[in-house]
């Protein structure tokens, strides 16, 4: 596709790791409602779920190697960083080159640093979607990109915190839920069998990579208060420790559930394929993380009628209507968490209209609808401002 041909440009999708996380299930949505007639879409990613899945959907894939940064401790590993990095980047720009884009669009910090160095000829669209990045490696990657969609307005304010540069490149756009695609598609008595959830138990459910920012422990903490007035009630952490970067972490987990005598009330679902259907059988989810830049986990549980408690900070706070479509507690507070999901599951029919108005409130504001359209439009922006 020649940048010359104007009817549909050619936008390269990059992405460090091949696994599927929040920010990739956001990146294949974009994918899938993304305007034909406006945009073509390439992708450069590791082999992986994620290259699996996009080459389904039609899209022709450069494989990279996988690109996980850890902070250098020292000179020697911070030379080794940016050696992996610059060779990344290097075919990076080849892949670019041969599948003939005009655009990158990177779905990370990693992958933005990777093409603000490698990709220069092309505007760069820098999807930004993490509030615990280094500050200075993102104040020097925001000058360096056409456009940057941020997924919340905290995500927003902290680029602009860091860059004054980011106030005039930056566009809010969160993330959108396809519901069209995502629902229960397994009967929920089968779900309850196979977790061993006996059919009339409430249950209260937590959804997250097994990291310590999302604070499981906080779940499990309140779980141990809820069970205490609710004996009848079963708890999910669903989720794992992806990358494998947190094994004592998730050891921590499982022992502070079994310290605090929940015994089989917790149960630990590993890594789920089936969330829509996992999700389906909670009465409730309660997401701890007080620094959560905006919560998909949180808008894919709204979107099936499961009521969400969660913390009253950045992004669960732009979501959540408190008391209308969720619940918005403390950050950090296990005990004022505990006590609303006691009320709330008190009062069955405040369930159900909490329920439904999550719902409403998913299909109004956070379709993936609206955020492909508003994609598109800043995609269509850096275009017009040319080369970075």
């Amino acid at each position: 596709m020649a940048a010359s041909d104007a009817r549909r440009p050619r936008v390269l999708m990059v992405n460090h790791v091949g696994e599927i996380s929040g920010a990739e299930n956001s990146l294949l949505t974009l994918v899938r409602h993304l305007d034909p007639a406006r945009f073509q879409v390439a992708a450069a990613a590791p082999l992986g779920p994620l290259a699996s899945e996009l080459a389904e959907l039609g899209v022709p894939v450069s494989a990279m190697p996988a690109l996980r940064l850890a902070r250098p401790r020292n000179p020697w590993q911070a030379a080794g960083t940016w050696l992996r990095l610059r060779r990344w980047a290097a075919k990076l720009s080849v892949a670019a080159q041969e599948l003939g884009c005009d655009l990158v669009a990177a779905n990370s910090l990693t992958a933005g640093l990777a093409a603000a160095i490698g990709v220069r000829r092309l505007p760069l669209v820098w999807h930004a979607r993490d509030l615990r990045a280094p500050e200075r490696t993102v104040r020097w990657l925001i000058p360096r990109a056409t456009r940057i969609v941020a997924i919340s307005a905290c995500v927003a304010d902290a680029l602009t915190a860091a860059h004054p540069a980011a106030r005039e490149r930056t566009a809010l756009v969160y993330n959108g839920v396809d519901t069209a695609r995502f629902h229960a598609n397994r009967p929920a008595a089968q779900v309850r069998a196979e977790l061993g959830l006996p059919d009339d138990a409430p249950v209260i459910g937590s959804v997250g990579q097994l990291v310590p920012w999302k604070r499981q422990d906080l779940f499990i903490e309140a779980a141990a208060r809820i069970i205490a007035q609710i004996p009848r009630a079963w708890f999910l952490i669903v989720g794992a420790d992806l990358f494998g970067e947190h094994r004592d972490y998730v050891a921590e987990l499982r022992a502070l559930a079994a310290s605090l005598s929940l015994g089989e009330r917790a149960v630990f679902t590993g890594f789920r394929e089936d969330i829509a259907s996992v999700m389906a059988v909670m009465d409730l989810l309660l997401h701890a993380a007080a620094d959560e830049p905006l919560g998909r986990v949180v808008m894919e549980a709204m979107s099936l009628g499961v009521p969400c408690i969660a913390a009253d900070a950045c992004g669960p706070a732009e979501i959540i209507e408190d008391g209308v479509s969720g619940i918005l507690t403390p950050p950090g507070d296990a005990e004022a968490m505990a006590a609303r999901a006691v009320e709330l599951l008190g009062r069955p029919a405040g369930v159900a209209r909490m329920g439904e108005a999550a719902r409403r409130r998913i299909t109004e504001a956070f379709s993936a609808e609206r955020m492909a359209r508003l994609t598109e439009d800043v995609y269509e922006e850096a275009l017009a401002r040319g080369e970075r």
